[in-house]
């Protein structure tokens, strides 16, 4: 089976979702140990925390606290450890050292009960390609616990608020990436939790798609759910995100509000490159220029982020040389963004 954040050890097709030591008729998603009138612990309380692949040491010693209710991103380089914390919040991976809590409960100790209330959408969501978006959500609310009759008044809400009422009845393998993308989110809704953990859920969307991806986010977050996101789009998640992590080589370098981050490098300056056609061979165009530090595509192969050294960069040789290859500049902007700096000076370039 598929793995989601919700499936329990044991679960075999014709097993009753929720069919546990302890479950009754009637209970109350939610009414699990830790869930106390008045409960104040953070949504999320992580000390000490250390894990590794092999030899490779993926967190070293981490230490992080996340209130209820909070909108929090995580930020790092490729190999920084985010994903590997995220699925240990999930409950999905064993931790090794260390203590974690999820809303109150050990993730070792209070797994299927911590399950219950989050939901977990990792970075390449698989789908069930042969059954409709309503069938999956369907399932996935089954999974989950949700009686019959919750489940056709949930549905029809969920696919709303992503954008997929008129695709109810289509096979998901027909989707595009995008939509397929929206369907999972609709499936982490479906069981109504209160800490939703995304792992670049804007991946493959479309500039409209991430804009509305993010704004289903403040909703979510206004309703008093607490949302952790992970992406590499920092300009979104500088607008965003209330507080963030910083993760470099496994160790945390950064962790409180977004307008407590230190000032960035001043030499250092990230630039929002923007093209009239798709010019694919741009990074290896411009990689090479004195002072780039490196060239990431955004949506698409019009626009690009340049990082660049200020005092080692000639602005005008670098577009100067784009035009005598005859691409044509739309813009080349400097980015006004905090996160974008102060993630610049914190990590270090390439992985261990």
């Amino acid at each position: 089976m598929t793995e989601l954040a919700g499936d329990v050890p044991g679960d075999v097709p014709g097993d009753v979702p929720g069919d546990v030591p302890g479950d009754v008729p009637g209970d109350v998603p939610g009414d699990v140990p830790g869930d106390v009138p008045g409960d104040v612990s953070p949504a999320v309380s992580v000390e000490g925390l250390s894990h590794s692949y092999s030899e490779r040491r993926a967190l070293r010693s981490i230490d992080l606290e996340i209130p209820r209710g909070r909108l929090h991103g995580l930020v790092g380089p490729n190999g920084a450890g985010k994903s590997t914390l995220l699925k240990i919040l999930a409950t999905l991976l064993e931790t090794q050292s260390g203590l974690v809590s999820v809303l109150g409960m050990g993730v070792t100790e209070d797994a299927l009960s911590i399950r219950r209330r989050l939901g977990y959408l990792p970075e390449d969501p698989a789908a069930y390609r042969q059954m409709t978006c309503f069938e999956m959500l369907d399932f996935c609310g089954a999974v989950h616990g949700r009686p019959l009759e919750q489940r056709d008044v949930e549905i029809a809400p969920a696919l709303e608020m992503v954008g997929l009422s008129d695709r109810r009845d289509q096979v998901v393998g027909t989707l595009s990436r995008g939509l397929q993308r929206r369907l999972g989110v609709a499936r982490v809704l479906i069981h109504d939790p209160d800490l939703l953990i995304f792992d670049e859920p804007a991946a493959g969307l479309d500039p409209r798609a991430r804009i509305e991806l993010m704004e289903l986010m403040r909703d979510l977050c206004g309703l008093g759910k607490t949302v952790v996101i992970s992406s590499h789009i920092l300009a979104e998640l500088g607008d965003l995100c209330d507080s963030v992590t910083v993760l470099d080589r496994g160790r945390v370098r950064f962790h409180g509000m977004i307008d407590e981050l230190p000032g960035g490098d001043g030499d250092l300056g990230c630039y929002e490159l923007r093209l009239l056609h798709d010019e694919e061979a741009i990074g290896e165009i411009v990689s090479v220029l004195d002072g780039v530090l490196d060239v990431v595509p955004l949506e698409s192969g019009r626009a690009w982020r340049v990082v660049c050294r200020s005092s080692q960069t000639d602005i005008a040789s670098l577009l100067k040389t784009l035009v005598e290859r005859g691409i044509i500049v739309v813009s080349f902007v400097r980015e006004q963004n905090r996160l974008n700096e102060a993630f610049l000076s914190l990590t270090t370039r390439g992985v261990e």
